[in-house]
């Protein structure tokens, strides 16, 4: 019987996706066609095992299988994985099976098209945040709320179980170019949001 190995992380989630306006999958509510997610995880402190994941960047773009919000946590969609390149062996080791078999059961990705190991940056400049690496890019900023100085919520949302602190945005343009997937959008839905997860698996 395979150890279960102990796993947490803890950082930032930088979501964007195909809709215009916010995406209606936060809502409860179906689209008329699946949608497309672009995710960065910003793993800020983090361990599996006894390997220290802190500072970890990773990228999960998925093709959602189905247009209906109650399938969305059970079915996921398929995609591509991106782990920076920064990772140590050892680092490598462990985060390949935690983004490949979906340990946080949060990242939708139930068939993974491939992991690369690629140059991943995140900039800040002021509320605007831009990522990039060699497949895809994602330009995202905060929405004010009616005071002009904090971003606006979305309150009880149904991923609250996986999130914290959803913050609304703008995504001002998102691309993407790999696994015979290529998408360009602009001026779509996105969030930032908080993550602090942990449990314990056989899958790694």
């Amino acid at each position: 019987m395979s150890e279960r190995i102990n796993w947490s992380t803890k950082g930032v989630w930088y979501e964007a996706c195909a809709s215009e306006g916010h995406c209606s999958f936060y809502f409860g509510r179906d689209r008329e066609e699946p949608c497309k997610s672009f995710q960065l995880f910003q793993i800020d402190e983090g361990k599996i095992g006894d390997v220290d994941i802190s500072g970890v960047l990773a990228i999960n773009v998925v093709d959602l299988y189905s247009n209906k919000a109650m399938d969305v946590m059970t079915k996921g969609g398929e995609g591509g994985v991106y782990i920076s390149d920064k990772t140590t062996e050892e680092q490598r080791k462990y985060l390949e099976p935690y983004f490949a078999n979906n340990i946080p059961g949060s990242i939708l990705l139930r068939k993974v098209l491939g992991i690369k190991y690629v140059d991943i940056n995140l900039e800040q400049e002021g509320n605007t945040f831009h990522i990039t690496m060699p497949y895809g890019e994602m330009k995202l900023s905060y929405t004010q709320g009616l005071d002009g100085k904090n971003p606006q919520r979305l309150e009880n949302s149904l991923f609250g179980m996986f999130l914290s602190d959803l913050k609304i945005c703008n995504t001002h343009f998102w691309k993407y170019s790999d696994f015979g997937k290529t998408w360009e959008f602009v001026n779509r839905s996105g969030v930032i949001a908080d993550f602090d997860l942990k449990g314990k698996s056989k899958n790694l």
